[in-house]
């Protein structure tokens, strides 16, 4: 086991403190809390493979602790040392592309242009007023990604600049909650297969949709509400881990056929109503 020690804002006659232990009948105030982080459940997870890094931060008012693990040399556990008995942590599984700060604050938002990164977030309260506390790291998925093809492999939708557009922008890793604000991307990752995706990050209401625009011109051609078709196939906007779909268009009969990943059952839509 690694250890890693914080003492934060202890007075001056701690050591002496630490040295002899704290009994029962003390005043536990000048007294540490051995809190351990388990990182077992996140290593070989979903979340856990390739070479991402996991970042942890530790709130009270303001940040205490904060470090960085690069997922192959990720520990099992680690033991750090607080004085806080209120304590708020936040994880967050990231690649190696990602520019969030944590040491910023928990807020995650993406300006207009920008497609959310794919982030698993484990947020969780913590009660350190004893002399030990613990906590597993368990993140969630807290974006969807949208698959979409077409009748011809992909190659009737790449005649459009398709953009996405929503009115979440990102969220708030303290809580998972969605943050208001635009959000727009043009949908532009093709696998080579005929399929190209973009990433959303959680939804708050139906308001998400895909716009077709005219690559010459530049036009606004038609646009259609996958937003009501996520919903009415039963998007949770409340759920930790956020679902993907496939969304598959046919233009010439205007239909929208909607599946969640591995599953054989489909859903039609009229494409642009």
């Amino acid at each position: 086991m690694r250890r890693a020690s914080l003492i934060l804002g202890l007075a001056g006659g701690l050591l002496p403190a630490i040295a002899g232990g704290c009994s029962v009948r003390e005043d536990r105030q000048p007294c540490p809390c051995y809190l351990d982080i388990d990182y077992s459940a996140l290593v070989g997870s979903k979340a856990g493979t390739g070479s991402g890094t996991v970042s942890l931060a530790l709130y009270d008012e303001s940040l205490c602790w904060s470090a960085d693990h690069h997922l192959p040399e990720c520990p099992l556990k680690e033991e750090i040392t607080v004085d806080k008995e209120r304590l708020h942590l936040v994880a967050i599984v990231h690649g190696p592309g990602w520019e969030g700060d944590l040491t910023a604050g928990t807020r995650i938002s993406y300006e207009p242009g920008n497609q959310i990164d794919s982030l698993w977030v484990h947020a969780e309260s913590l009660d350190c007023t004893g002399e030990e506390a613990a906590c597993s790291i368990k993140p969630k998925k807290q974006f969807t990604t949208i698959t979409f093809t077409d009748e011809e492999g992909g190659a009737l939708c790449r005649r459009y600049n398709m953009v996405i557009r929503g009115r979440t922008c990102g969220f708030d890793a303290a809580d998972l909650s969605a943050l208001e604000g635009q959000y727009l991307y043009t949908v532009q990752e093709d696998d080579g297969a005929g399929r190209i995706r973009v990433r959303v990050p959680r939804q708050t209401d139906p308001s998400l949709t895909l716009e077709f625009w005219d690559k010459h011109d530049h036009r606004l051609l038609l646009s259609s509400p996958i937003g009501l078709r996520l919903f009415d196939s039963g998007y949770d906007p409340q759920a930790d881990d956020l679902p993907d779909y496939d969304i598959r268009i046919d233009f010439r009969s205007a239909l929208l056929y909607l599946r969640i990943p591995d599953w054989e059952e489909e859903t039609v839509y009229a494409l642009f109503k």
